[in-house]
């Protein structure tokens, strides 16, 4: 985009106040109002390891969200948003407190505070998809139901969680020592 050109420059404020009335809606938990900012018919959210297309999907999604973490809420500063061609990126945190079920996970009453990318892709002046970006791990290492794999109780929790995988991994190791010892 040029920015000397008065269009580009207006297409850009255009994207930049449809993306801060997206997520201003999310920290009301009005999904009315968040899936108000999409173009008409077209609704797409997609975060780690599934997509929700399509109004119905994604106001399921954002419902179940707003319920599982009632005091949810994203941090946008400003000038953090970034556009590039037809995305604008934003990179922000969401905190919140896990009191509801999430993904068929029960609360933990736990709080969560993760870095978040978003990506929202236009058509024009149009939103037509959202994507996340986050560390599904570090969100539920939070919770309270998964270990950092690097530490004595990550690595207890994989063994039992996952014995063959473990016991499969140690013996290639020994293999390959052996074999490089030959």
């Amino acid at each position: 985009m040029n920015p000397t050109d008065p269009n580009a420059v207006a297409l850009v404020a255009t994207r930049e106040a449809t993306v801060l009335a997206h997520l201003e809606a999310e920290n009301r938990h009005d999904v009315g109002a968040t899936l108000a900012t999409f173009k008409d018919g077209a609704a797409r959210t997609e975060l780690p390891g599934e997509i929700a297309d399509g109004h119905d999907a994604v106001s399921a999604s954002c419902l179940e969200l707003f319920t599982a973490l009632p005091d949810m809420h994203f941090d946008v500063e400003p000038g953090t948003l970034c556009h590039h061609d037809d995305r604008v990126i934003c990179e922000t945190r969401v905190r919140g407190t896990h009191l509801g079920t999430y993904r068929g996970l029960a609360p933990t009453g736990r709080s969560l505070d993760l870095p978040i990318v978003a990506v929202f892709t236009f058509a024009g002046s149009d939103l037509v998809a959202e994507r996340a970006y986050f560390d599904r791990l570090e969100m539920f290492m939070q919770l309270g139901v998964a270990r950092d794999p690097n530490t004595l109780a990550g690595r207890i929790a994989t063994l039992l969680n996952h014995p063959i995988t473990v016991i499969g991994a140690a013996v290639r190791r020994r293999t390959s020592r052996s074999a490089a010892s030959a």
